[in-house]
């Protein structure tokens, strides 16, 4: 019937919707957060698209239905594909979403045998009238069954536990981030992550590589490095500022970011050079944001607000567990390094949102491994995305114009032989000509010797 074909379009279109909207859906929300609640709206829109009698509605219901499940399919993949860097496990991944595929498959076969063996039902009572097929109640069944299963997703999996989930969803729904870009010169490049991951010894190696390219390079850090920035950093990772208010320590890293950009990153951006940043706006949201109990967008409008919306060319997030990070401690944890597991896996977890809202500003590197081959990676992006130095363009210009003039000499000799060839061709000519004419000479006076005889 036409309107079962509608019915399936209207499905698949909106999940098809759903996936490509996934990472653009409140990028500012946790992913997890967003899963259960992209479950729950697909379990309510089935509910409705089985109940209501009406074909133009619910055709919209079971767009909507597909249109939830699409955002949780691409939330589910990019939180499955980061569970499995995290276990350092790169066939998990395949197989979850193998297993994933088996039950959607089971599904689709056993949905219609379950819609059959319901078959029609019809309620009256009074004037009104309930009467629906073995679909419309299988469509409801699963609906329903949707909606412990968001709550159950919401409650293993919340990175956000102790903030309630209508101020998040308030903040994320309120309004967009300001608008930011990055800057026209230079190039910058901010390395992000937990306490332990690695950042100031990559720093320091890609620093040097991108020296050696012939690049003015800017190497800093967060906070502290202005003279401001170093009272501040006293104040802000001194353990006797424990007591310190979450608004406080927000406003505090502002302070010393917006100081920071003034100061060092944008008139080293603004010459040409190469910053390379230890820490930068999202740590702010990923350490005040999802680690304390701040709204993440607000930390960010802060932060946006505090450097005119100036964002990295490229954010270099070093992934690592918190237990593996405190092993590499070797001196005394600072206050934010003594916090507890907890509230570092909640900042983990908010540094994995925002590399999944924006995957094109972000390069997420397992920092797990060995600092070479973590350099290794970053410097496979960088030679994808750094401008050329003007070492570099020299360079290649010189290698151009060597090019020319090698094609120009190969061109002249080539031109000098052919001319040569052609001199060497008329002579021949000339001399075939010549012998030819002497032999017809040679005829001519035999046969004039010939008839005088």
């Amino acid at each position: 019937p036409v309107a079962f074909g509608l019915l399936v379009l209207a499905l698949t279109g909106g999940t098809v919707a759903g996936v490509r909207l996934g990472p653009k859906v409140l990028p500012s929300l946790s992913r997890r957060r967003l899963l259960a609640l992209a479950l729950t709206f697909t379990g309510v829109a089935l509910l409705a698209t089985g109940l209501v009698p009406d074909m133009a509605t619910m055709l919209l219901t079971a767009a909507l239905a597909g249109t939830g499940a699409g955002v949780a399919a691409n939330t589910g993949h990019t939180l499955l594909d980061l569970e499995a860097e995290e276990y350092r496990r790169p066939r998990l991944t395949d197989h979850l979403h193998a297993v994933v595929r088996a039950v959607i498959g089971l599904a689709a076969v056993a949905a219609p045998l379950l819609a059959a063996a319901i078959g029609p039902h019809r309620v009256e009572s009074g004037k009104f009238v309930f009467a629906h097929g073995g679909a419309a109640f299988v469509l409801m069944l699963v609906g329903a069954l949707l909606l412990p299963v968001a709550a159950l997703v919401l409650a293993k999996t919340d990175d956000r536990s102790g903030v309630p989930l209508r101020h998040d969803l308030r903040d994320a729904v309120r309004g967009d981030e300001p608008t930011a870009a990055p800057a026209a010169n230079g190039f910058f490049i901010a390395l992000e992550g937990g306490d332990g991951a690695g950042k100031s010894t990559q720093a320091e190696a890609l620093a040097e590589w991108i020296r050696a390219k012939g690049h003015e390079v800017v190497l800093t850090r967060e906070p502290g490095a202005t003279p401001v920035g170093k009272r501040l950093r006293s104040i802000l990772l001194d353990v006797s500022s424990a007591g310190l208010s979450h608004r406080a320590e927000a406003l505090l890293y502002a302070a010393d970011r917006a100081e920071h950009v003034d100061t060092v990153v944008r008139p080293a951006l603004e010459r040409g050079a190469v910053v390379i940043s230890d820490r930068y706006i999202d740590s702010s949201v990923a350490y005040q944001g999802a680690g304390r109990d701040l709204s993440p967008t607000e930390v960010a409008r802060i932060s946006r607000w505090a450097t005119n919306g100036l964002v990295p060319h490229l954010t270099v997030l070093l992934d690592v567990s918190p237990e593996t990070a405190r092993e590499r401690f070797t001196e005394a944890p600072d206050r934010l390094e003594s916090e507890p597991a907890e509230f570092h896996a909640r900042v983990r977890s908010g540094f994995l949102t925002l590399a999944a809202s924006d995957p094109g500003r972000y390069l997420v590197v397992d920092a797990g491994q060995e600092p070479e081959a973590v350099t290794t990676v970053v410097r496979h992006r960088l030679d994808q995305m750094l401008p050329l130095s003007e070492a570099e363009l020299k360079a290649r210009e010189e290698a151009r114009r060597k090019a020319e003039e090698d094609a120009r000499r190969r061109a002249e000799e080539e031109a000098a032989r052919k001319a040569e060839e052609e001199r060497l061709e008329r002579e021949r000519q000339e001399e075939l000509a010549r012998l030819r004419a002497e032999e017809e000479e040679r005829q001519r006076r035999e046969l004039e010797e010939a008839q005088r005889r």
